[in-house]
């Protein structure tokens, strides 16, 4: 018998539905790669590229190859979840089920006389970790059955954790938590939880405040400059934004059909200039303002400095973006820290998590097979097995 909670409890992976895709068809191929419209091309001009221009060229088609990656992600993301949450939804079930019958055999031989007393405590051990995981599923018949066995009922239990994280938090911070009584509470972890992220919180704010009032000082030179960059940058996103919105605002339109196009255009804008996406609001100029991709070979060194800028900061967002994603998927679909997530990596953990589940329910049920029987020999001896099991390195 394997008492592992996690098999039971929703993955993270099923947090969000997906679209039910095909994970097999998912492709890298299959993202678009933006910015090649926007790609300065010098034998259009007759002249050679500036370093500057190769550099902005090379930052769009980094900016294309991480805009793709992401969406890789997600379609991985939206393909597998309603996947792995049709395949394991009725293991996970079948689990639960067992675990429950496991656990009302193990209550009616525990109530039979003849066991020694450390024979009975291994049995109460083991049906209270079976009540204990169930009831943290909403089972409230195991959470009773629990407290009847255990020395200390689950609300105890919590309780003790909620004053372990509580001591540890306040060590940390070196001053007491303000929190009422635990009887107060309908989720004593969860309020420690809650007050502690609250202090915590407060703590960095001072600790920020701190360190900006000793950063104020006269900036050095690289400051100056770096802020200087960083205006223009803004600058130009702002005007060609400011160029868009004169050309695509609806209100100068009287067609309505037209209005309405430009209202979705011109949402597009707000989004984009929200995020600071130059990339996309340089396609709509394209698209919307008359501008041409030649017309980019003709801006000033300096105009073209702070548009690399800008796709630097888009570049560093989308990778940090993609990390993210990445983290998630790994998260939700128990891979190794080291792994790449890839549609054939995940069919081949779902495949694994069947077949460990499939072999824990077969498990399961030889043990409720053994419990139903009424050989006292036999079950001792399941009873020492168990035991030996739960010593092992590896049990929990």
């Amino acid at each position: 018998m394997t008492l592992n909670a996690n098999a039971m409890k929703n993955p993270k992976a099923n947090a969000q539905p997906g679209a039910g895709a095909n994970p097999r068809a998912v492709s890298a191929n299959q993202a678009v790669r933006p910015g090649t419209a926007l790609k300065l091309d010098g034998s259009k001009g007759g002249l050679p590229l500036s370093a500057a221009q190769q550099r902005f060229n090379r930052l769009l088609e980094k900016i294309g190859k991480l805009e793709a990656q992401v969406t890789q992600m997600q379609a991985l993301a939206d393909a597998f979840r309603p996947l792995y949450q049709r395949t394991l939804e009725p293991l996970r079930k079948a689990h639960q089920d067992a675990m429950r019958r496991t656990a009302l055999c193990l209550d009616e031989r525990l109530s039979r006389k003849g066991l020694t007393p450390a024979q009975q405590r291994h049995g109460v051990e083991i049906l209270c970790d079976l009540c204990k995981n169930l009831a943290s599923l909403g089972d409230k018949t195991m959470a009773a059955l629990h407290d009847q066995h255990s020395p200390r009922s689950l609300r105890q239990k919590e309780e003790d954790r909620a004053d372990l994280v509580r001591a540890m938090v306040e060590s940390a911070l070196g001053q007491p938590l303000d929190l009422p009584s635990h009887g107060a509470s309908p989720d004593p972890l969860q309020a420690v939880l809650r007050a502690s992220r609250e202090r915590l919180h407060e703590a960095m704010q001072a600790e920020q405040a701190q360190q900006a009032a000793r950063k104020k000082k006269k900036p050095t030179p690289a400051q100056v400059k770096a802020g200087q960059a960083q205006a223009d940058a803004d600058t130009v996103l702002r005007q060609v934004y400011r160029q868009l919105a004169s050309a695509l605002h609806p209100d100068r339109e009287r067609d309505p059909a037209e209005q309405q196009r430009k209202t979705a255009w011109m949402s597009e804008a707000n989004a984009a200039y929200a995020r600071q996406d130059l990339v996309a609001l340089l396609h709509l100029q394209l698209r919307f303002v008359q501008a041409e991709a030649r017309d980019l070979l003709r801006l000033p060194e300096e105009r073209i400095a702070a548009m690399r800028l800008l796709l630097k900061q888009q570049a560093a967002e989308l990778e940090n973006e993609l990390l993210l994603r990445k983290q998630h998927l790994k998260d939700a679909f128990d891979l190794d820290y080291d792994q790449s997530p890839t549609a054939a990596m995940l069919q081949r953990q779902l495949d694994r998590a069947v077949h460990c589940m499939k072999e824990m329910q077969a498990r399961m049920e030889t043990d409720i097979a053994q419990l139903q029987q009424q050989d006292e020999a036999g079950f001792k001896r399941w009873l020492k097995a168990q035991v030996k099991l739960r010593r092992a390195p590896d049990f929990f």
